[in-house]
């Protein structure tokens, strides 16, 4: 069956996959801290204690926020989430890691020097159309997988 490819391509998607953590998991990331800090004391390195107790804190704070809702848009001329676009002739490839239900994702490699690599998630959108609406602009890398550390954030629930 051949899928009709539309002008533009709207949906609606979290804006990261939301984890479902228990008190065990709380717990386990205050030992972990509490742990690491405590060796960072006992080795008498005050950096390395407030660098641990900083990266517990970013952990915490991110695993509390709620995913929000952000409407995306994929035009002839780019791609929007919300209201931050990506023109094509930024993007240097795509490509869709669609493992359901845990990964269903959208990646793009742009041209920034900083945070190059940018994660859209599909929600219930069909990746063959996506794919297909990209191919007609931009490269697509066939080889591209989940990332380790994405693997391991997705395992911990972070």
């Amino acid at each position: 069956m051949d899928k009709k490819i539309p002008d533009t391509i709207t949906w609606q998607a979290p804006s990261h996959q939301e984890h479902k953590r228990s008190p065990a998991w709380y717990l386990f990331l205050f030992l972990v801290g509490f742990g690491l800090i405590a060796y960072a004391i006992y080795s008498q390195s005050i950096l390395t204690g407030i660098t641990f107790g900083l990266i517990i804190l970013v952990i915490l704070v991110i695993s509390t926020q709620k995913p929000r809702a952000v409407t995306y848009k994929i035009t002839k001329t780019g791609i929007a989430a919300d209201k931050l676009v990506y023109p094509f002739k930024v993007i240097k490839k795509f490509w869709i890691i669609y493992e359901p239900p845990h990964v269903k994702t959208l990646n793009l490699e742009t041209s920034a020097y900083l945070n190059n690599r940018v994660i859209i998630q599909l929600g219930k959108e069909d990746p063959m159309i996506i794919k297909l609406f990209l191919s007609q602009f931009l490269k697509e890398d066939l080889d591209k997988e989940e990332t380790f550390s994405d693997k391991l954030a997705r395992s911990l629930k972070i």
